[in-house]
């Protein structure tokens, strides 16, 4: 069962390890599904209303490790198991690692702490593998008008582990459908000839300095890859972004407390997925914390 957090006029719904999500791409350890601001749903799903299959695609703030990097992947044969954070060890295959394909899972163990009425602590222990071992806590905190996602990796392995987290951020203020209404800003303006890449099927993306807009109704699938390549802190790169649903003035920001190592864009008619990469290199015995706050407010 969903745990609920709220304060003032946010309430918040995190989902607990397996209790629909049962694929091995997102992370499983604590996951906010449904964030409400003055009842108002700042969240969506991967997937169009008619093809959602919660336990296989994502949701909500669904975050992932290792979708560049899989930890481990390359040291073993196929058939050995590789860690995956928040999720459990999988089972590699004999082709290269496909963050979409599903793998066989060996869980791991996940435990959940309901501090106070707004913040919860949800905790994973891998065990170890192949010089590979961690502990794994998020802090999902309510506030008013604001909430902080908080990520703590302590490496108990022999192993340095080196990879990237990122959030999906399936996210739809004001409930779509996504279009001219919309407008996502960044503190950055992005430099279009250093895309990796740019899929915009309808012709639909407008992006003027740091502020990308809708021309009219999304339809299919658009992605750009490497909105934050060739800038860099003197430009304005921050992991930020800012979403504005103009016909119902509900307003949604990101802020992490680390400057990105990639910047992407992906969604469809039901979502706006802005993605901030932070990248890591934990040594063994060694702790890395970062954390993501999500402020919401309405013009």
């Amino acid at each position: 069962m969903s745990l609920t957090l709220k304060k003032g006029d946010l309430r918040l719904s995190v989902e607990e390890a397996g209790e629909k999500y049962r694929g091995t791409r997102f992370d499983r350890n604590g996951t906010v599904v449904s964030a409400r601001f003055r009842g108002k749903e700042l969240l969506s799903d991967e997937k169009p209303r008619f093809q959602r299959d919660r336990r296989r695609f994502g949701r909500g703030l669904h975050n992932e490790f290792g979708i560049l990097r899989a930890v481990g992947y390359d040291e073993i044969p196929t058939g050995g198991w590789f860690p995956k954070i928040g999720v459990g060890w999988l089972q590699k295959d004999a082709l290269p690692y496909a963050f979409h394909r599903e793998y066989a899972l060996d869980p791991i163990s996940f435990e959940v702490a309901e501090l106070e009425p707004h913040r919860a602590l949800f905790r994973c222990v891998s065990g170890e593998r192949n010089g590979y071992a961690y502990e794994y806590d998020k802090e999902i905190e309510a506030g008013e008008g604001e909430f902080t996602v908080r990520y703590r990796l302590e490496n108990r392995g022999s192993k340095r582990i080196v990879t990237d987290e990122y959030s999906h951020n399936f996210v739809l203020p004001g409930g779509g459908p996504v279009g001219s209404r919309y407008r996502l800003e960044f503190p950055w303006s992005p430099r279009t000839d250093c895309f990796d890449e740019f899929v915009d099927p309808e012709g639909l993306l407008s992006l003027t300095g740091g502020t990308l807009g809708f021309t009219g109704s999304v339809g299919r699938v658009f992605f750009i890859g490497g909105l934050a390549n060739g800038v860099g802190e003197r430009d304005g790169l921050a992991a930020s972004w800012t979403l504005r649903d103009l016909k119902t003035g509900l307003c949604l920001r990101e802020s992490g407390s680390f400057i990105p190592t990639g910047v992407n864009l992906w969604g469809h008619r039901g979502v706006i997925s802005p993605e901030l990469f932070f990248s890591l290199a934990v040594e063994g015995g060694n702790i890395v914390s970062w954390e993501r706050r999500f402020q919401v407010w309405q013009d």
